[in-house]
Formats: C-alpha cells, structure tokens, sequence
C-alpha cells in the first residue's frame, strides 16, 4: 500500500496524509469525550411562540449546566411548526431532537440522555422516545455509545405527589404585570383552579390522576384542562360545591406562553377567567408556568439522574 502512495503524484499524496491526520484527531477527540462521564443533554419540549416563556426554557437550561457541570445541554422543540416559524419570523433556529441528537454526534459526543420536558407522556413524548429507541440500535461510527431517556413530569406515583408539594406555595401568590407578589388565600373562600393543556392520547389520564392527589393534598384545590379531561365545565361544578367566592387561576403547564395569556388569563369567549367571571366569582391569576418553581424543575432532574445512571429508559 505504502509502495503505491509513493507512486501517486505529491498533490496526492499530500490530501491523503491530510485526510489521515484528521482521521486521527477525530478518533482522539471522540476518546477524550468518551472518558468524560458527564452525558450531553438534550432537552426536549413542546415549544413556544411566545418570547417570555422561552426565557423559562432557558432557565432551565441553566439549571442543568450548573447540576451535572455539562456544557452540551441543549433544546430542542417537537413541534415542526414552531420551530418553522420562529426561523422564519424571527430568525431564531431551534433544534428538533433529530437534529440536536445529529448535532452532538458530529461533535462527539458518544453518551447523551435525552430529556422530556413535557408534563404528561402523551403523543409527543412518544414519538421522541421512538426517535431515541431506533437511534439506540444503530451500531458503528454512526451509533452512540449510550442513549438514554428521562421520562416526563408525571411518570410515576411519587412524581405526582412531588409536583402536589412543589406547587403549593404557588397557591397564595398573585402575578400582576408580571411580578409575584404574595397573596394568602381564605382556605374556604378562594379556589386554586389549576389549568393544564390535556391530550386525546390515553396519557390524558396523568390530569385526572393528578386533580385527585390535589385535592386529598389541599383545601379547595382544582386541576382541569383546555383539551382533556376533567375540563372546563367538570371543574366549574366542583368549584361550585365548594360554595367558594373567589378562584385563583394557575397554568399547569411547564411555560406560560399562549395557553396561559389566551386560554386562561384572555378577556375573550371560552377563556377560564372570563367563563368564572361570568359565573358571578372574583377572579385573580398566578401566571407562573411550572418550570420557574425549582422543585418541580427538581422532578425532572432526578428523571435524568435515574436515566444517566442506567436505571430509567435506557434504549
């Protein structure tokens, strides 16, 4: 072989070592990562259009960087529309996890974990744990050494009854242009109204799992959801049992983007707070999404624990 290169005219000869050299450096970059233990992280949510609630995306990133000291943490948005528009409109490209699971490859990375920041693991928690369980097979260069995947919010008993704690102090606080400011609440004259999105796949369930461990927790305490069950009218009966003047409005939802401005804080028809008005209660809001309350975000850290450690998901 050697005796055949020395025969090739030296341009050639030249871009063969050169292709050579960087062969070399690519396996030596690929063994210094591999020797790292800390995982790369991809965290994979739904999206949003609306600019604040990315902030809390970011946040949570940040989170991550600090907790397992990585700095290949990065986000990535399931929803192709989203992500179409905010580069067309603004610019701002957004990784889906294809592609951020590609991205981090092509830098070396050879052990990832992938994090679902969804609430419930509905169709589109599913779709990317596919994604995650195919890519798992493939072997060789174009394989990972390991991949794993850290389940949703609500994944399991203690998960519910985590996210029951964490959002209690939630209950007495009011956000007013964006500020929180604290609000104690009468036990008996005010409703905590959670509202969470909903799904027409079966993980609808988690919602009403969850409205039942909210209301052993708490006094007064209600969770409904735009798209699901229990909705809106399930929950306007309950409320209306509870003989309550006042309900308190709190998005169960990771971000507070379109969902919480529109859905559930808007002045228009079919939105909560205008349907509770016109029921004759006195309505105030807390529009914090989930993922600024750290021990919910705490939740999905130990999901990525349990899955870096190999006991969670593993694919």
């Amino acid at each position: 072989m050697r005796d055949r290169m020395d025969n090739l005219p030296a341009k050639y000869r030249r871009r063969i070592d050169e292709e050579d050299r960087l062969r070399i450096e690519e396996g030596r970059r690929r063994r210094d990562l591999s020797a790292d233990e800390t995982p790369a992280i991809v965290l994979v949510a739904y999206g949003s259009l609306d600019f604040e609630a990315r902030k809390t995306y970011e946040k949570i990133r940040a989170v991550y960087r600090r907790e397992f000291e990585s700095p290949a943490v990065e986000i990535a948005f399931t929803a192709g529309f989203i992500r179409r528009r905010l580069a067309g409109i603004e610019g701002t490209a957004v990784e889906s996890p294809l592609t951020a699971l590609a991205k981090l490859h092509d830098a070396g990375y050879q052990d990832v974990v992938v994090q679902s920041l969804h609430v419930a693991p509905g169709s589109e928690f599913h779709e990317a744990a596919a994604l995650v369980s195919a890519l798992g097979t493939v072997r060789g260069k174009f394989g990972f050494r390991r991949l794993a995947m850290g389940p949703p919010l609500l994944a399991a008993a203690p998960d519910y009854d985590a996210v029951s704690k964490a959002l209690a102090p939630e209950f007495d606080r009011t956000t007013i242009g964006g500020l929180v400011a604290e609000s104690p609440r009468d036990l008996e004259e005010t409703a905590v109204v959670l509202v969470g999105h909903g799904t027409a796949h079966p993980a609808d369930a988690a919602y009403a799992r969850m409205a039942r461990v909210l209301k052993r927790d708490h006094r007064n305490v209600f969770l409904g959801t735009i798209d699901g069950f229990p909705g809106l009218e399930d929950v306007m009966s309950e409320v209306r049992v509870a003989d309550v003047r006042r309900v308190r409005l709190l998005p169960f939802l990771l971000v507070a983007g379109g969902h919480a401005s529109k859905d559930i804080a808007g002045d228009g028809p079919g939105s909560w707070k205008r349907s509770f008005e016109e029921a004759g209660y006195e309505v105030d809001l807390n529009l914090l999404g989930m993922g600024e309350n750290p021990q919910v975000v705490e939740v999905f850290l130990e999901h990525t624990r349990r899955a870096a450690e190999g006991s969670q998901l593993t694919v």
